[in-house]
């Protein structure tokens, strides 16, 4: 079990770093034409409701309510809204998140890396 909670917390951490480097960054969405009026630019920390929004839908359809609970519970910051950066926060800790099954942060993890290494790759 130790091993397991030190497995996700060390993965939390990369993807925390991933999350604290990609969030800040700007993403343009289209080129500038002749005119040189650019493009729309974004952050990856714009989507992040749709990110959550991806997750809580995924536990929906695996009958995950112990995933659902841990992203209602530790996913959100002190003023209520999403959170990647406190979600990953709390999963890289030391202590397995109360109420969680015991893989529903591997479950959130494996998803949420997926997506954070996939636009690394795109835009990191």
């Amino acid at each position: 079990m130790e091993h397991a909670t030190h497995a996700v917390s060390d993965e939390a951490r990369e993807l925390l770093d991933i999350w604290d480097r990609l969030a800040r960054q700007h993403v343009a969405l289209a080129g500038s034409c002749a005119c040189s009026v650019g493009g729309v630019t974004l952050q990856l920390q714009d989507f992040e409701q749709d990110i959550v929004d991806y997750l809580l839908g995924q536990a929906e359809r695996n009958d995950r309510a112990d995933v659902a609970a841990l992203l209602r519970h530790r996913g959100r910051d002190e003023d209520g809204k999403w959170s990647i950066g406190a979600l990953l926060g709390a999963l890289a800790g030391k202590e397995a998140p109360a109420g969680a099954g015991i893989d529903a942060p591997a479950f959130i993890l494996t998803r949420l890396g997926k997506t954070l290494r996939s636009f690394a790759k795109l835009h990191g």
